[in-house]
């Protein structure tokens, strides 16, 4: 996907001095600190034949919490499991979702499942098998701070498939170390085949599929403080692919911390591409 990165600060206004001139970023009105996302990034493939347990696991969890609580993200980056069947009319591979799956961790079994990037005690990997722990994970993240506020702003251009993305980032604390943003595409309610136990469903609805990463797949590097009130915006422009179906895709955002093997994701956000 072509992609133009535009760091420009939006909505500014300006306060005129004796000497000088002071930007001020005002942030959105529904930037809430208090409202804690959590992100879900699901290891799966269409040639897995467990994987369509883990999916309606998190589809029952976001039935439970709701979509504003809950963002989940497919990666089809399950080896030779991804691979596509002779009547897919979907490959769902893609070498950025790849490389944003290998920089989470080792998938050592599907499905599996990153539950805001934490590495839990006496685990070697962030992502965790069965998916029968994962309702308990999301449970307890739900439960702490987010640290910040994240928002979306999308603009589509039907004619020239343009996609605008404004991110807003508002800690609501000091936040030292390295933090990085990710930004990714994904794509709702497309219709392929997938294995399901012994038998292959040709018409099965694959849910939350990441398609494209907008940002870098291991996330850009915030160079800015993460302070108390300080707004940050960065501002995307990517192209949306002729097979992307804008009415069923989605930008994903979400700010992680950047060590290794700390990779926890503090805060998300999801917003259609159209409303």
């Amino acid at each position: 996907m072509k992609k133009t990165k535009l760091l420009i600060g939006a909505a500014v206004i300006t306060l005129f001095t004796a000497c000088k001139e002071e930007p001020v970023l005002i942030p959105d009105p529904s930037l809430n600190v208090s409202n804690r996302t959590v992100l879900v990034e699901e290891g799966t493939g269409v040639k897995c034949q467990n994987c369509p347990q883990g999916t309606q696991t998190l589809v029952a969890l976001q039935q439970q919490y709701g979509e504003e609580k809950l963002v989940v993200v497919s990666l089809h980056a399950a080896t030779n499991f991804s691979v596509p069947f002779a009547s897919s009319a979907y490959d769902f591979r893609n070498p950025e979702v790849q490389a944003l799956a290998d920089y989470v961790g080792v998938q050592e079994g599907w499905p599996t499942a990153s539950i805001n990037r934490r590495l839990l005690p006496n685990e070697t990997s962030i992502f965790i098998t069965p998916h029968t722990r994962w309702g308990g994970e999301v449970a307890q993240d739900l439960l702490t701070d987010a640290s910040m506020a994240l928002s979306l702003t999308n603009t589509f251009d039907h004619n020239t498939r343009n996609l605008n993305i404004k991110v807003e980032i508002l800690p609501d604390q000091l936040l030292s170390g390295e933090h990085r943003l990710t930004v990714l595409i994904t794509q709702d309610s497309i219709q392929d085949p997938q294995l399901s136990g012994s038998t292959v469903i040709s018409n099965y609805i694959h849910r939350h599929v990441a398609r494209d990463v907008v940002s870098a797949p291991t996330g850009d590097i915030i160079n800015e403080v993460l302070e108390a009130g300080a707004l940050i915006i960065k501002n995307y422009t990517v192209t949306l692919p002729a097979d992307f179906d804008e009415h069923h895709c989605s930008v994903v955002a979400f700010v992680s911390r950047g060590g290794n093997p700390d990779k926890e994701v503090l805060q998300a956000a999801e917003k259609h591409v159209t409303d």
